[in-house]
């Protein structure tokens, strides 16, 4: 069974791209924001990881992300942060929860598929703390 990834992006050329080069080895399911991706998750669909832009309109990333590490429900799945903004790593640094990687745009997809390989084979959950 393919690993479940939620890709959460607002840019349509960026989640299409992530999309093609995600889905031949993973069931992914893209929102255009945090918004959207909450109500995908309130309705009990649970990803093994979850792949976030950081820069949305409607809940950025630092809504989304804070919404999920206090949730019961949400707070074990791994989270892989995409960015653009400069001082991101600082700004990730200074939040009172953690992600599971970041990686800077633009990105090599060859080293995204293999930190979300390094993600999943970390523990026999998938989960990173």
């Amino acid at each position: 069974m393919k690993k479940k990834i939620l890709l959460v992006e607002d840019e349509p050329t960026i989640r299409r791209l992530l999309l093609f080069i995600l889905s031949k080895e993973f069931d992914v399911q893209a929102m255009a924001n945090g918004y959207e991706a909450f109500l995908y998750l309130e309705k009990n669909n649970i990803p093994d990881l979850i792949i976030m832009d950081w820069v949305m309109p409607q809940m950025d990333g630092n809504a989304f992300l804070k919404c999920l590490k206090v949730s019961g429900l949400y707070c074990e799945i791994p989270v892989i942060v995409l960015s653009a903004s400069k001082g991101i790593v600082e700004e990730l640094d200074s939040l009172p929860y953690s992600i599971s990687y970041c990686l800077r745009k633009p990105f090599d997809p060859l080293k995204l598929k293999q930190t979300i390989e390094n993600i999943f084979n970390t523990s026999p959950y998938g989960f990173v703390n």
